[in-house]
């Protein structure tokens, strides 16, 4: 006899439900392979960015030690600059300082010229009082402690209520040995204002042109560009130029942006004049100066004036050969 064994559905199924367990217990590990692979992609991202992030920081930290370094060598440099500066000022001799620019030399001579090509200049008569014999030169007394310890000192340019107070040297064999060096001759950022070799000093030639650095801390020429201010000339219109053969003032009668041009460049060359031949050469000078201008001076100048110019470079293009440029004409003796 047959005997039927009735068993639970469960088990029954149990083949169907082995299977259903496997392939949901299949998805799950795959689930879980996909879930862990996305978390170590995303844990790979992350370090990956983070590493840039690193790099980046260190980047930015190299670039602000280095650029910290180097404001805080420029602002230690020209700390030290001012103190030069000022310990050079100590060093006139005002007591001996002459209230007008005297009228003549001691004697008139032949005296051989800074630059040995150019021959002999004669020199006019001065007040012997004023002067004294220094390294076989006659100098201005007030200056004679300057030039005994650097005989390329050519003066001393002071413009009324700006920062501009300061020594110049005139090496015209070398114009440019100044331009990085201090008035002792050491490396310096800011330079010393320094003579163009195509001045004359001695005689003195029609235009005397001084150059200096436009320095971001305010020091050197950097005060010229205040002259793009009309108000600021008008409360600040004479400079003082004393060299070692006379005291000299001035007048400012132009300010101007200026340009060095390339060669065959077309334009307005004021750094090539010197001397005027006479007064047609002069006048043109004076024109293109006054056309140029800016502050709308009213003093003029005339054939027969002596002129100083002052050259900066211009923050706005200095790369360019943009400069900044102010012409004064000399006034009194």
């Amino acid at each position: 006899m047959d005997q039927k064994h009735d068993l639970p559905d469960e088990i029954g199924q149990g083949d169907i439900d082995i299977e259903k367990i496997l392939a949901e217990a299949d998805r799950t590990r795959k689930d879980r392979v996909g879930e862990f692979r996305q978390m170590m992609g995303q844990a790979e991202k992350r370090r990956r960015r983070n590493r840039i992030l690193n790099i980046l920081l260190i980047i930015f930290a190299a670039i602000f030690l280095v650029s910290g370094f180097f404001l805080l060598r420029y602002y230690m440099a020209s700390r030290e600059n001012k103190k030069l500066v000022s310990s050079l000022k100590e060093m006139i001799d005002t007591e001996d300082e002459p209230g007008e620019a005297p009228d003549a030399y001691i004697s008139t001579e032949k005296e051989a010229s800074s630059d040995p090509g150019t021959g002999t200049t004669e020199r006019p008569q001065k007040h012997e009082s004023q002067f004294t014999m220094v390294n076989d030169r006659l100098v201005l007394k007030k200056f004679r402690n300057l030039y005994e310890k650097n005989t390329d000192f050519i003066g001393w340019l002071t413009a009324e209520g700006t920062s501009i107070d300061y020594p110049v040297m005139y090496t015209p064999g070398n114009e440019e040995k100044y331009l990085r060096k201090n008035f002792d001759g050491d490396y310096a950022l800011a330079g010393t204002l320094f003579l163009a070799a195509g001045s004359d000093p001695v005689r003195p030639s029609t235009n005397l042109i001084i150059y200096g650095h436009n320095m971001k801390d305010g020091s050197m020429f950097s005060d010229l560009l205040k002259y793009k201010d009309r108000s600021f000339y008008e409360e600040h219109k004479y400079i003082r130029f004393d060299t070692i053969y006379g005291t000299n003032n001035y007048e400012i009668i132009a300010a101007f942006p200026g340009q060095i041009l390339n060669v065959g460049e077309e334009g307005f060359r004021y750094y090539t004049f010197y001397d005027a031949g006479n007064a047609e050469e002069f006048d043109d000078y004076i024109g293109n100066v006054t056309s140029l201008s800016t502050i709308g001076a009213t003093v003029q100048a005339e054939f027969g004036d002596e002129l100083l110019t002052l050259s900066t470079c211009d923050n706005s293009g200095a790369d360019q050969g943009k400069r900044f440029v102010v012409v004064a004409k000399k006034i009194g003796n």
